[in-house]
């Protein structure tokens, strides 16, 4: 199992369509729940599973290798957000940021 979590969350509270104004954020957390990557979405207004896992590539992760799932079913909704096990590909187009 894996050590680390994405976690990608809307920078503002959604409307009852489920649109947000102001994007979303995804991070990267390890156990201790530090971040090792943060990358902004600041034009989306309903999460994007496949763009997300996309965006994770860019950042030096993918999501953690499942038996029978489809990338994109791995997302699980947790609370206003979704979260997903991810591994380090150490293959970043651009370098993680800190938080």
């Amino acid at each position: 199992m894996s050590d680390l979590i994405a976690v990608c969350t809307p920078n503002s509270q959604p409307h009852e369509d489920g649109r947000v104004e102001h994007g979303y954020q995804l991070n990267v957390l390890d156990q201790g729940l530090t971040v090792l990557a943060t990358v902004d979405l600041p034009d989306w207004e309903r999460f994007r599973q496949e763009a997300a896992g996309r965006r994770l590539a860019d950042a030096g992760f993918a999501l953690q290798p499942g038996r029978d799932s489809a990338d994109a079913e791995r997302w699980s909704p947790s609370g206003l957000g979704y979260m997903a096990p991810v591994v380090r590909t150490g293959t970043a187009e651009h370098p993680p940021s800190s938080g």
